[in-house]
């Protein structure tokens, strides 16, 4: 009787074992998302300040992640510097601190966060040139915790729209924060060139929005149109610059789709909410691939088009459908 029992329990025993081996057999076949159903992901966003097309990235982003396979467990943290150095420090850490995967819209907010967090992963948006920020090591092996999309703006292309479209322009206007590195990089491209195309360049730079509408004044009277380099500080006070063009009558080409849209007369853009959508697409490769940020490409924008503000263009008597 006693030898059935433990036949018994050594059959019992089997079973059992032989339940948990196919059910560990059958776990390995399932991807890691749904094994980890219950785990929150909790995401970290710090944008340095409010405009439209830093709005639009993190449009694109939170949209493109909820509607993933991802969405109903992410826990969003998102945090806006308003473009105040110190309150971007601070808010950084506590980002860092408190989150899996973080988010960094505009180059101030990659780098600070570069800084304080160097081993979770981050990702980028609105950032020029990773590289020179002190990023990445080369776009295609950014060696690090930072990857995601550069927001590099076509400005060859951006030239030519000007020239084709106002040949009699001689010389042209840029103003922008000389204390962000990706305005500096774009404007010293720009100036190179509209001088190589033989137009005259007069430059005029802030340190803050207070000082935007002196440095118009320095150049509306001298200057036959505008060139807008992607710039921070000039997009948030878009409704003021594009104001004072429409009233001196001078055109301003270049900047983002979203600026241009709001205050602007055209440019060749990518969509600002197309560069969240890119870079949410990349976390959400990471995490199905099990990916290292710091072998992930930093990918660039791949949708450009010329947009034109209708209303704008008519302010300045010029025909929307003529500007090609």
């Amino acid at each position: 009787m006693e030898k059935n029992r433990v036949k018994e329990g050594i059959s019992m025993n089997k079973w059992i074992k032989g339940i948990l081996f196919s059910l560990l057999a059958f776990m390995s076949l399932v991807p890691k998302a749904a094994q980890a159903n219950e785990e929150a992901i909790r995401i970290g966003v710090v944008q340095y300040v409010e405009h439209e097309a830093l709005d639009a990235v993190l449009e694109g982003f939170q949209e493109t992640l909820n509607a993933s396979a991802y969405g109903e467990r992410i826990e969003w943290d998102v945090n806006n510097a308003s473009g105040v150095q110190a309150t971007l420090q601070s808010m950084s850490e506590a980002v860092a601190r408190n989150n899996d995967i973080i988010f960094a819209i505009a180059t101030p907010a990659a780098q600070t966060l570069a800084v304080t967090e160097q081993e979770k992963p981050i990702f980028i948006a609105a950032v020029t040139d990773p590289v020179e920020a002190g990023l990445a090591e080369s776009m295609e092996h950014p060696g690090r915790n930072v990857t995601g999309t550069s927001d590099m703006a076509p400005i060859d292309e951006q030239v030519d729209l000007l020239v084709r479209n106002f040949p009699d322009a001689k010389k042209v206007g840029l103003i922008y924060n000389s204390s962000e590195v990706n305005s500096q990089i774009q404007a010293d491209r720009a100036i190179e060139l509209l001088e190589g195309q033989g137009l005259s360049t007069k430059v005029a730079t802030v340190i803050s929005t207070n000082d935007i509408a002196q440095g118009l004044n320095s150049l509306m009277d001298e200057v036959d149109a505008l060139f807008m380099v992607t710039d921070n500080t000039i997009d948030s006070a878009i409704s003021l610059v594009g104001d004072m063009a429409k009233e001196a009558g001078i055109p301003t080409i270049g900047s983002s789709a979203e600026v241009v849209e709001t205050n602007g007369l055209a440019t060749v853009s990518n969509s600002y909410r197309d560069y969240g959508v890119q870079t949410a697409e990349m976390v959400i490769r990471m995490l199905d691939e099990d990916l290292n940020p710091a072998d992930m490409p930093i990918e660039l924008g791949n949708a450009f088009e010329i947009i034109v503000n209708d209303a704008f263009a008519e302010a300045l008597n010029i025909d929307p459908a003529s500007i090609k």
